[in-house]
Parts: C-alpha cells; sequence; structure tokens
C-alpha cells in the first residue's frame, strides 16, 4: 500500500450507524458477568440495561461513546479516531487542540502556533488509547477541550472525558510524558488558530512533498489501526489502540513499576488447585489465556497475555476447583513487562475412568468429575464449584 493510497484511507471516514453484536457481549457468554461498562452511559438512553443490554438504534445521536467502554468490543461502528491520527500526519505543529463536533469556539484557541483538530461525535468516543498514539506521533502539548460540555444535550459525557484523559495521563508517566495531555474546560484570552477537519485536513502541494519525509508517521498510524482491525477474539478496540500506541513509544523510564491502573486490567494468579482442563483459555473472551499440550499430551502449559485481559473474570466463573484469582490492582510494570506470562506448567497423566488428561498430582489418578462420582454414586449434588444452568425450585411452604 502506497504512502498516498494509505492517507485516502484513513481519511475515508463517513458517520455510520452503531450497532450492538449481542452475542459478543460478556452477559452473553457469562451468566454470572457483572460488566457494568455501557449501562447507564448513552447520554439519549438508547441504550437499556440488561443481560445482555439493547441499543435503540433510532434514538442512537451517533456521539460514539459506547465504542471506548465496551471491554469486548461489542458496540460497532466508523469511529473518529481513523481520521484524527490521519489528519495529525499532515501536522507541522506540535502543539495541537481536539475539539468535538458541538464545540462552538472551535474556531478559537489557546495558542496561535497550535492547531485545533475537530472530530465527528463526542470526545469520549476517541478513548484513553487515542490519546496515548497522539504522544507517540511526538506531539508535545496536546490539549482536550472540554469547553462546550456544559451546554450539550451530551452534557452526560464530559465525566467520561476527563476519565479517559487521566488515564492516559497515568500511563504517560511511565515515559515521562504525562505534563503533554492536559483536558481544558475554560480559557481567558481566546486566539484565532488554524482549525482543520479530522476527515478533511489541508492537503497542499507542500504537505505531499513533507508527508514524503513523514512516511514513518503514516505508517504508525496504519499500524495502530491495524491491530485493531485483525480478527479473533480480542478486546475491545481502545484497548487494543493503547496497546498498538505502546509498542511505537519508546522504552519505558528505566524501574517504573506504576500504580494501580484500570479495573479493566488483571493481575492473574493460579494456584496448585488447577487440574489442567483448559476450560478457562476456552472461555476467554479476549484470547488471553492460553492452554498448550504437548504432542503426547504428557505435558501442559497454561500463559496468559495480560494486556489482552479485560478483568471480566469469566475464567473464574468457569474454574470449577477455584483455582483462579484475580488482582484488579496491578501495576504499570505487571501489565507491560514480560508480554506473555507462565501461569502454571506441569505433567499431564490419563483420569483411570474417563481417559481424559489431568495434572498429574501424588496419589490422585481420577479427574475431579469422576472422582466425585465414585464418592457420591447415587448423589444429585453438583460437584463443588459447578454452578447449575437450572434455577433451583423454592420449596413450597406449608398451608
Amino acid at each position: 500500500m502506497s504512502l498516498f493510497s494509505a492517507a485516502e484511507r484513513f481519511a475515508a471516514l463517513d458517520r455510520s450507524t452503531v450497532t450492538l453484536d449481542t452475542s459478543r457481549c460478556l452477559h452473553s457468554q457469562d451468566k454470572y458477568s457483572t460488566c457494568t461498562a455501557c449501562f447507564g452511559l448513552c447520554p439519549v438512553d438508547a441504550i437499556t440495561a440488561g443481560k445482555p443490554p439493547a441499543l435503540d438504534a433510532e434514538k442512537c445521536q451517533t456521539c460514539l461513546a459506547c465504542l471506548t467502554v465496551c471491554p469486548v468490543g461489542a458496540y460497532a461502528a466508523d469511529d473518529a479516531v481513523v481520521s484524527l491520527l490521519n489528519a495529525v500526519t499532515h501536522l507541522e505543529s506540535s502543539a495541537l487542540e481536539v475539539l468535538c463536533e458541538r464545540n462552538p469556539q472551535a474556531a478559537l484557541g489557546f495558542s496561535e502556533a497550535g492547531i485545533g483538530i475537530r472530530v465527528q461525535g463526542c470526545l469520549a468516543g476517541l478513548g484513553c488509547g487515542a490519546y496515548l498514539a497522539l504522544a507517540a506521533f511526538g506531539l508535545e502539548h496536546i490539549l482536550v477541550r472540554t469547553d462546550a460540555c456544559s451546554g450539550c444535550a451530551w452534557g452526560t459525557l464530559p465525566k467520561q472525558v476527563k476519565a479517559q484523559v487521566r488515564q492516559a495521563k497515568q500511563f504517560l508517566e511511565a515515559w515521562g510524558k504525562a505534563e503533554t495531555l492536559d483536558c481544558v474546560s475554560e480559557f481567558d484570552s481566546p486566539l484565532e488558530r488554524p482549525l482543520w477537519e479530522a476527515t478533511n485536513p489541508p492537503l497542499s502541494r507542500r504537505d505531499m512533498f513533507r508527508m514524503l519525509a513523514q512516511q514513518g508517521k503514516v505508517a504508525m498510524a496504519r499500524a495502530i489501526e491495524n491491530e485493531r482491525t485483525k480478527p479473533g477474539h480480542r478486546p475491545g478496540r481502545d484497548r487494543l489502540r493503547l496497546l498498538g500506541a505502546v509498542t511505537h513509544l519508546p522504552a519505558p523510564q528505566p524501574g517504573y513499576i506504576g500504580s494501580f491502573l484500570d479495573p479493566d486490567f488483571a493481575w492473574v494468579s493460579i494456584s496448585e488447585a488447577c487440574t489442567a482442563c483448559g476450560v478457562c483459555a476456552r472461555a476467554c473472551p479476549t484470547n488471553a489465556l492460553q492452554f498448550d499440550k504437548n504432542e503426547n499430551e504428557t505435558a501442559y502449559t497454561l500463559k496468559i497475555s495480560v494486556r489482552n485481559c479485560v478483568g471480566c473474570e469469566m475464567c473464574m466463573h468457569v474454574c470449577a476447583p477455584s483455582a483462579i484469582t484475580l488482582d484488579h490492582t496491578p501495576t504499570f510494570a505487571q501489565i507491560f513487562g514480560d508480554e506473555i506470562v507462565t501461569l502454571q506448567e506441569g505433567e499431564l497423566i490419563k483420569c483411570e475412568r474417563c481417559g481424559i488428561p489431568m495434572a498429574a498430582k501424588p496419589n490422585v489418578h481420577l479427574c475431579p468429575l469422576c472422582d466425585y462420582r465414585q464418592t457420591h454414586p447415587f448423589g444429585s449434588m453438583l460437584l463443588p464449584g459447578f454452578k447449575s444452568l437450572r434455577p433451583m425450585i423454592p420449596e413450597e411452604e406449608p398451608e
């Protein structure tokens, strides 16, 4: 793909209808899910909370805020990030103001030397990953303009915008770049400065020659976006953009550990109770967990891509021996240390009754299910740790 065809691809972004694929929703995959990421978010009540939630397309005003919050990407639409990254490849200035489509003072800014870029939808549709991507482009000052939020009909979303900026700043601390990003809600002395539409940035002949010298930025924008469009079960778009941006930032400050990041990240631990059944890996909606056996099924390894874990706890819900625990307060070092972490490994033997492979343990010859059936041959109770798919029928009270 040539430089100009890549730029054209990024620029060709039209407003599209937001759709909800309920089969991807965590509530459709796990009846015990407690995810409420999109509940109460929509400023026009187009999303009805439920298990799974419902989207009223007629009410939707395409603010795009729902796209960034879903941890598994159940909401889909063309968002504003692709066009924003494309527009930034045209920049000569190192100072940028990001504005929403509804800002009435978009033509005025903080500095004559800066550039304002107006994006479609609400700024809440950009996400933390977009700001890290902008930082990866080498911008020295990024201002996120929320000065028009108080009078906007989408007035419930400024809290979401500010939360995204706070989270991005927390990440950028690892590179000593937290001060490059700010969220501003008011300013005293507005100045005229250039304003670009993200979907239609200026492109003069001089710009075309300058872009030839900036092919790295275009390639970076394409790489970050391609990370989001890979097939398979993966985290939501904001997480994927965040991870793509991290790969294009320099190495973090040596020895940086970092504090609590976000409840959507988690550090996973496995106890010796693990039976190597592999159910957790098969259930994982983002392929963060990976269970592998050797060719002869005599050894196993359970690994995790910590960066892809969204802390949904589905693995805990399906683990019969309750061998999995999640820590929702991981450090930066835990998340962005080794990309793949080995959680458990060991030898496999076959159950003497049913023949399925299981973790080798001293004096254990039956898998947990066969062992339970042998101990309770006439019992109707479930193996401890299993949850019934049928609702319990309450006993009738005596009259």
